[in-house]
C-alpha cells in the first residue's frame, strides 16, 4: 500500500523502520514521535532502548542562564558553540571538548544535570521535544541555518565516514534522494525549519534567535555581535572581532584535528581523515550535483517551503 512504512527487525531493538532504497542502501535507526534518530551503539545505551535517552530529555531541570543552540545537522552548530563559549567566558580558549559532550540527544537528562554551570547546550530536536523547562523557564535558544544544499553535501560527507552500521553506504545521488524525502537521521531538513517556526509560534514568549550559516562566513565580527546582543553580554567590539578571528573556519579545523577529545563512541573510519569541518564553503554544492540533481531538489525543496519566509544563500556574495 502506497504511504505504508516498511520495516525490519533488529535483533536488539525489534521492529525498526526500514530506510534502505532499492539498491540496499540506507540508515539504522528508530522513529520517535515522527523522527528517525540513529541507534546508538551498545556501549552507549547500555540496555535501554534507543528512544530512552531522548524521552529523558523532556524532563530535564533546566538553570535559567543555560543557552541552546538549535540546529538541523551540518549548519554549523560546533562553530556557533564554540563562539558562545569564547563570549561567555571572555577568553580565546577553544573548548578540548567536542560539541556532542553538550548535545542532548547524546548526553539525556543525567548527562545534561551533571554539567556545571554556565551550560551552553545543542541539539538537533524539534522544540517539543526538548525539556518542558525551555518554554517554561524562558530559556535562550539560537537556531541557526544553512542553505540545504551546501548542508546536504555536508551531511553526505560526514555520514560515509562514520563507522558501521552508523555509516552511510550509498553514493551522493543517493543520499540526496533521502534528504529530500526525509528518510535521514533527524528527518526531513525543510520539515524540521517548518516545525521549529511552527512550534516558535507558539510559545511567543520564548527568547529565540535565528542565525545564519552563510552571515557567519560572510560578515563573522557583525555575526559574533548580534550573538553577544541577545545573550547579554558586555563584549566589547574588540573582543568580538577576535572571537570570530579566532574561530574562523582554517583555524577550527586545526583545533578539530589537534586538541578535540571527549567522544563517547568511535566517530570516524579508519583512514578516512574524517573531521567535523571539512570545508566550509558556500556554494560547494556546485561541485556536487548535476544540473538535473539541482533542478529536482530546487523543485522539491522550493514546493515544501513555499511562502515559509527562510531565505538562503547560495553562493558567496
Amino acid at each position: 500500500m502506497a504511504g505504508v512504512e516498511k520495516s525490519l527487525q533488529d535483533p536488539n531493538h525489534g521492529e525498526l523502520p526500514d530506510l534502505r532504497n532499492s539498491k540496499g542502501h540506507g540508515f539504522h535507526c528508530y522513529k520517535h514521535d515522527g523522527v528517525y534518530f540513529f541507534v546508538l551503539p551498545p556501549q552507549m545505551l547500555k540496555g535501554a532502548h534507543p528512544a530512552d535517552r531522548i524521552k529523558s530529555v523532556k524532563k530535564a531541570q533546566l538553570k535559567d542562564d543555560d543557552i541552546i543552540i538549535c540546529a538541523y545537522p551540518k549548519c554549523g552548530t560546533h562553530w556557533l558553540w564554540e563562539v558562545i563559549e569564547m563570549l561567555i567566558s571572555g577568553t580565546l580558549q577553544h573548548q578540548k571538548d567536542v560539541k556532542e559532550t553538550r548535545m542532548f540527544e547524546f548526553i539525556g537528562k543525567d548527562g545534561m544535570e551533571a554539567l556545571p554551570p554556565r551550560r551552553v547546550f545543542n541539539t538537533h530536536l524539534p522544540l517539543r521535544m526538548l525539556p518542558k523547562q525551555v518554554v517554561e523557564k524562558k530559556i535562550k535558544c539560537i537556531q541557526i541555518m544553512r542553505n540545504p544544499k551546501d548542508a546536504c553535501v555536508s551531511f553526505f560527507n560526514h555520514c560515509k565516514n562514520i563507522p558501521k552500521p552508523l555509516g552511510y553506504e550509498g553514493d551522493f545521488a543517493e543520499f540526496a534522494e533521502a534528504f529530500l524525502t526525509g528518510k535521514i537521521p533527524f528527518g526531513s531538513y525543510s520539515t524540521y525549519l517548518q516545525t521549529w517556526k511552527d512550534e516558535v509560534a507558539a510559545a511567543p514568549e520564548l527568547p529565540t534567535l535565528d542565525m545564519y550559516y552563510e552571515d557567519m562566513k560572510m560578515d563573522p565580527a557583525t555575526s559574533v555581535k548580534k550573538v553577544a546582543r541577545f545573550l547579554g553580554l558586555a563584549s566589547s567590539d574588540k573582543f568580538c572581532e577576535d572571537v570570530a578571528d579566532a574561530c574562523s573556519f582554517t583555524k577550527m579545523k586545526k583545533v578539530d584535528q589537534e586538541m578535540k577529545s571527549g567522544l563517547p563512541m568511535k566517530m570516524w573510519e579508519d583512514g578516512s581523515g574524517g573531521t567535523f569541518y571539512r570545508k566550509g564553503e558556500i556554494g560547494d554544492w556546485k561541485n556536487w550535483f548535476t544540473v538535473a540533481q539541482s533542478e529536482r531538489f530546487d523543485q522539491l525543496w522550493n514546493k515544501k517551503m513555499k511562502d515559509s519566509g527562510f531565505e538562503f544563500t547560495y553562493t558567496p556574495v
